[in-house]
């Protein structure tokens, strides 16, 4: 697995940074995102997918063929013959090929990304078909080596031809991992039939647990049964319109762009920092640069007067990598600004105390309580915060904060959600809310 950017020496960030190949996907991506809201009929999905798909594959076989050369370098052997061109070091140089192969993980996980764009627009943004067809692990790089891959890909084509309607790979995405292909029947301009398919290559093979799980996806979003998995999730529905703060959020990248960082307040007692990499580096230096990331976020917090644990979550290094959360490329921004967000030359950060969060959400109303311990890590399943309403009590742990920060969701609009979850209550089971009318918070 290629590191994490914050696990690198910086003068390998930089090099990954300022690859050729990581740069000029940094330009494809605006044009990505551009055209992928222009979207609007079949065959525009059909076209879009199509150079989607040529990007992606082109992608995983170059670093396929660097992963070739890195195992033969590492045993003490010689150069292939056939080795794909080294665009940046010497060929004879193990560590030269990792960073190249390091390089192509991103610019993969990137177009990944821009997939899962794809996939919420497809959906009209109905965070339901994520919540669901989400809870499956990945299926690995996209590659015509797989028999699969060519089966899907001829199956999408024959549903273009012969029925005029889009059909979208599920492993073009991180998000889809149920299933491998959903199919877009457009009724008229406001309702479509969606409907999911699990491809056998061969008709003769019992029905797998892949099937199984294909189908409790479809009755879960359809006749709201048990969503696939252990935890014996479900749906609900809060019939409350989705709300948030995003336009600060361009507005803090805007001023970012002309002064390297801007820091600003949220509603909700939230501190956010946007940071133009690029900016900031021709402002000041990088050595510089950094200095006054720190010192910004320490008057940041100062300002903010938060009390009690501190919580913060940053969007750096994170495309293609949480299946639950909205890709960057339907952010309500510029596409080159959602580019920079992807290729992590813009970051911003959202930073609240435990106890002023607490005190916000009480304002709403509710019966909120900190159980987070001093000091405990927020891992993925770790409580972090309970809600009791109507003699029944929610726990939110890492994923629900995540949300309310990057997401800068309006915390009104959140907590009229959660009152309306327990009111209905979901004896036995986990919930998952959603939100109406997400279409009208994203691009």
């Amino acid at each position: 697995m290629a590191p994490l950017l914050t696990e690198m020496p910086s003068d390998r960030l930089n090099a990954l940074i300022k690859h050729p190949f990581h740069r000029e996907n940094g330009e494809r991506l605006v044009d990505f995102i551009r055209d992928l809201r222009q979207c609007n009929s079949a065959e525009d999905f059909v076209a879009f997918q199509r150079e989607l798909l040529h990007a992606t594959l082109a992608a995983n076989l170059a670093r396929a063929e660097r992963s070739r050369v890195i195992k033969r370098l590492r045993k003490g052997q010689s150069l292939p013959a056939d080795a794909p061109d080294l665009i940046v070091g010497d060929p004879h140089d193990l560590e030269d090929w990792r960073l190249e192969s390091d390089v192509l993980e991103r610019v993969a996980r990137q177009l990944r990304s821009i997939g899962d764009a794809m996939a919420w627009r497809a959906f009209r943004y109905d965070r339901r078909y994520i919540l669901t067809l989400r809870r499956n692990e990945s299926p690995g790089p996209m590659t015509l080596s797989k028999e699969g891959t060519v089966h899907e890909i001829q199956f999408a084509e024959q549903q273009w031809r012969e029925h005029g309607c889009f059909a979208l790979l599920h492993d073009i995405t991180n998000c889809l991992r149920i299933g491998d292909v959903t199919v877009f029947h457009d009724r008229n301009e406001n309702e479509q039939d969606v409907l999911l398919y699990e491809l056998k290559t061969n008709p003769r093979r019992r029905e797998s647990a892949q099937l199984t799980r294909t189908r409790l996806a479809a009755d879960a979003l359809h006749t709201g049964g048990p969503l696939p998995g252990a935890d014996k999730a479900v749906l609900v529905e809060t019939g409350v319109p989705y709300a948030t703060h995003l336009s600060a959020l361009g507005d803090a990248f805007a001023r970012a762009h002309q002064d390297g960082l801007k820091t600003m307040r949220v509603p909700g007692q939230r501190g956010l920092l946007a940071l133009d990499i690029v900016a900031a580096g021709n402002r000041w230096g990088e050595q510089e640069a950094t200095q006054q990331f720190h010192s910004s976020y320490t008057a940041l917090l100062r300002r903010m007067r938060l009390t009690g644990q501190i919580i913060g979550f940053s969007s750096g290094d994170s495309a293609a990598r949480n299946t639950m959360a909205p890709p960057w490329g339907i952010y309500p921004l510029q596409p080159a600004q959602c580019a920079g967000l992807i290729a992590d030359v813009l970051v911003f950060s959202v930073t609240l105390s435990a106890g002023n969060f607490i005190e916000e959400l009480r304002k709403t109303g509710l019966n909120a309580n900190w159980v987070l311990p001093d000091g405990a890590e927020m891992g993925p399943a770790q409580p972090v915060v309970t809600v009791e309403g109507h003699g029944r009590r929610v726990t939110m742990a890492r994923a629900g904060i995540e949300q309310l920060m990057l997401e800068l969701t309006d915390l009104r609009a959140w907590a009229d959600g959660m009152d309306q979850l327990l009111r209905k209550g979901t004896a036995g089971r986990q919930p998952w809310p959603y939100f109406i009318d997400e279409h009208k918070v994203w691009v």
